[in-house]
C-alpha cells in the first residue's frame, strides 16, 4: 500500500484512508486582505477550535479523511491546518498548487516568465510544487500528496495554461497525483488536452467540480470517464440557489445514478467543496448555507439515501468514496516518468 502524508505531518497508509471526501476546504480566505485586514479572520485561535468540532462531528458520522483542496491563490495556510489536524481524529491530506482562473502570480511572471528582466531565478512553479511533495511546506514538517489547478469561464488564457503545464511536469517528476478546480466538463476537456500534451497519464487526473455541468453537455463526463480520469461530482455544499450555477440538485443525483448503471462507479468521487471558515462570500450567507447544509456531513446525511433511492448500490457507494480515492492516491506508487 501507498503511504500518504497528512497534516499532521505524518502518514497513514492508503488502506486507512476510509470514508474520503477529495474536495473540501478547512480555510478558504484571501490572505492577502487578511494580512493587511486581520479582522477579516478574526480570532485563529476561535476559528481551529470550530474547525476540531466540525471535525468530530464529521468523524461520527462516517468521515475518516478529507482532502484540504486549498491552493496558494485561495489562502492555503498549513501551520493552521496543521494545528487544526494535531487535535481531530479525521486524516486531512493537503495539496500543493496554484489557483489562478487567469493570470499567473506575479512572482513567477517576473522572475521566470517576463523577457525584459534578466538575471532571473531561474525557478520555476513546478519547482516549488516538487518541493512541497518531495521535502515537505515551509518549516512544516507536512507533505503536500497531490497537486491542484484550476481552469473556469475565461478558459486556458495564457496563465492558466502555464500553470497546468507545470502541474503536469511536476506530477510526472514526482507521481504526486493531480486533481482539478473546473466549471463544468468542458473546461476539464481543456485541461486533458493539456496534460495530455504533457504526456500525463490521464488516469492518474481527477477532474473536479464535474457537477456544474450544463445538462446538454453530459455525454462530456462520460467522454472524460473514458479517457481514463476520475471526475469529481463534489459541489454538495451548496443549497439550491446559493452557490455557482448548477442544474438543480436532483438531476445531478440521478446523473450519478445513471453513470453508475451504466459501470462508471470506479471513476466517481464523491464531496461537498465545504470549508469550515470563508471569507470568501459574506458571513451571513455562509452561516445560512452551512445551517442547511452541515459542514463535511450532507452526504453522509442526506446524499448517499438519496443516491440509494435511486438504485445506487452501497457497494458502487463503497467505490465513490473509500476504494476511488484510495485508488488515486496510491497511483503514487507508479512513480515518476
Amino acid at each position: 500500500m501507498t503511504a500518504v502524508p497528512t497534516a499532521r505531518g505524518d502518514s497513514v497508509d492508503s488502506s486507512e484512508l476510509g470514508f474520503t471526501l477529495m474536495t473540501e476546504h478547512v480555510f478558504l480566505t484571501d490572505a492577502e486582505v487578511g494580512r493587511n485586514w486581520p479582522q477579516t479572520f478574526g480570532d485563529p485561535d476561535r476559528r481551529v477550535e470550530d474547525a476540531v468540532r466540525k471535525l468530530a462531528t464529521a468523524k461520527a458520522k462516517g468521515v475518516d479523511t478529507i482532502v484540504d483542496r486549498t491552493a496558494v491563490g485561495i489562502g492555503r495556510n498549513v501551520p493552521l491546518v496543521k494545528r487544526v489536524a494535531d487535535q481531530s481524529d479525521v486524516n486531512i491530506v493537503v495539496s500543493t498548487g496554484f489557483y489562478t482562473m487567469n493570470d499567473v502570480p506575479l512572482f513567477f511572471l517576473f522572475h521566470e516568465i517576463e523577457p525584459q528582466f534578466e538575471g532571473r531565478s531561474g525557478e520555476r512553479v513546478e519547482d516549488f510544487l516538487v518541493k512541497d511533495i518531495e521535502e515537505g511546506i515551509g518549516d512544516t514538517g507536512v507533505k503536500a500528496a497531490i497537486i491542484k489547478c484550476a481552469t473556469d469561464a475565461p478558459g486556458v488564457t495564457q496563465g492558466v495554461d502555464y500553470t497546468l503545464r507545470n502541474t503536469a511536469r511536476a506530477h510526472r517528476r514526482t507521481g504526486a497525483p493531480i486533481f482539478t478546480h473546473t466549471n463544468g466538463a468542458a473546461t476539464g476537456q481543456m485541461q486533458l488536452e493539456v496534460f495530455e500534451d504533457e504526456g500525463v497519464d490521464l488516469s492518474r487526473v481527477m477532474i473536479g467540480h464535474i457537477d456544474r455541468t450544463p445538462e446538454a453537455e453530459v455525454e462530456t463526463i462520460a467522454q472524460i470517464m473514458d479517457r481514463g480520469s476520475i471526475v469529481g461530482f463534489d459541489s454538495f455544499h451548496f443549497p439550491e440557489g446559493l452557490g455557482p450555477w448548477m442544474e438543480p440538485e436532483a438531476k445531478r443525483l440521478q446523473w450519478i445514478a445513471g453513470f453508475c448503471a451504466r459501470g462508471y462507479a470506479d471513476r466517481i468521487v464523491l464531496a461537498h467543496d465545504q470549508p469550515s471558515y470563508t471569507d470568501l462570500m459574506p458571513e451571513d450567507l455562509a452561516q445560512r448555507t452551512e445551517s442547511e447544509r452541515g459542514c463535511w456531513t450532507y452526504l453522509s446525511d442526506v446524499g448517499l439515501d438519496r443516491l440509494r433511492e435511486l438504485g445506487v448500490t452501497d457497494e458502487q457507494i463503497g467505490r465513490m468514496t473509500v476504494d476511488n480515492p484510495r485508488r488515486l492516491f496510491e497511483t503514487r506508487d507508479l512513480g515518476g516518468y
